[in-house]
């Protein structure tokens, strides 16, 4: 009787403790639930498309007609020394060192006798002469020499792209932009659908003078004959006739091997830096992107250390994308125009030495 009574006291507690076991549970859950929505769950970090799009000012078109008008005008520039041109050569009294037809060699080197090879190239006459009776005083007492020019290369423009004869030309006769053409044996051909075609893209081909690119319609300096647009040559002037028919991708700057790749479908900005060697320690962090010619261009700027570490979508690159990766921080256009060009011009884009393709 007693153990009957003691096992039914227990039952009753045993019931109590699960209602108050129970309870407690669901005390708790009704915590948990009322506060789910104060409750911060840390989720993984989104990846997103991160460019920035560098606004190009483009100039009015009155102060365009006027840089034009200003470049019509070309002032004298002092004669330098340049590879073949041709001297006449005398030191007076001494008609054993006097000579005829010296030559300028492309270092810019002549050989006189008696002191042997002098660097003259780049400087002007009086200062070359100075510079030679410098060194003819070790031998001769107060020597007096006459450097007297025969045939002048000096002055010349560069001229690359779709053209039938890319290359330097000397400045003969004052030419303007249309003579260039000319020289260069007009724009190129090639073969489109069984067709021959013109390859050259005159709305996107460029000259550049000094590190900028001038606002010269090319278009209306050929087809159209305007004279205004059909500018004076000056020395130094890189001529860049684009192609209409381009499907590459330019890599340049701080990267292993810059250069120039065939275009591929969905291709990205980092795997034409990867096709490219990879960028160097001396890289910025950001690339610029050039799209469009380097006259009416779309820029971007991609900083490709948050795509390398996943925190960025990569960037899809265009056909005839220029990749520039410069060595420092930079934030204007005009500044990466002129590190740029150096850099096309040497590569002769484009016309494509086989030199600088890259191959993947």
């Amino acid at each position: 009787m007693f153990k009957q009574k003691k096992w039914s006291a227990m039952s009753i507690l045993s019931g109590r403790i699960k209602l108050i076991v129970a309870f407690c549970a669901f005390s708790i859950i009704c915590f948990l639930c009322g506060c789910a929505d104060k409750t911060e769950i840390p989720l993984a970090p989104t990846k997103e498309q991160h460019y920035e799009e560098i606004k190009v000012v483009r100039q009015d078109p009155l102060e365009i007609e006027k840089e034009l008008e200003a470049l019509q005008n070309i002032k004298p520039q002092p004669y330098h020394i340049a590879a073949g041109d041709r001297f006449d050569f005398k030191v007076y009294d001494n008609d054993d060192l006097n000579s005829q037809g010296l030559i300028v060699t492309p270092d810019g080197y002549v050989s006189l006798t008696l002191i042997g090879p002098l660097k003259i190239g780049g400087m002007t006459v009086p200062d070359a002469t100075k510079f030679i009776e410098t060194k003819f005083s070790e031998y001769i007492r107060f020597p007096k020499v006459a450097l007297v020019p025969t045939r002048i290369q000096s002055g010349t423009f560069t001229i690359s792209g779709k053209v039938n004869v890319p290359g330097r030309f000397p400045l003969r006769n004052e030419p303007r932009l249309s003579d260039a053409i000319a020289m260069a044996r007009g724009f190129a051909d090639g073969l489109f659908q069984g067709d021959s075609v013109e390859m050259a893209d005159l709305k996107n081909s460029y000259i550049a003078r000094d590190g900028k690119v001038l606002p010269v319609d090319f278009t209306k300096a050929i087809r159209q004959g305007d004279r205004l647009n059909n500018i004076p040559l000056r020395d130094g002037d890189y001529i860049f006739i684009a192609s209409s028919m381009n499907e590459t991708v330019y890599v340049v700057g701080e990267v292993g091997v810059p250069g120039y790749l065939g275009y591929k479908d969905k291709m990205t900005l980092m795997q034409a830096i990867a096709w490219s060697r990879g960028v160097l320690e001396t890289a910025s962090s950001d690339a610029w992107i050039i799209r469009g010619g380097m006259v009416h261009p779309k820029v971007y700027k991609v900083n490709i250390d948050k795509v390398m570490r996943g925190r960025a979508l990569d960037f899809h690159l265009e056909p005839n994308d220029v990749v520039f990766v410069p060595k420092d921080g930079l934030s204007e256009y005009n500044v990466v125009v002129k590190k740029l060009l150096p850099t096309l011009e040497a590569f002769n884009l484009v016309a494509g030495p086989a030199t600088n393709l890259i191959r993947p």
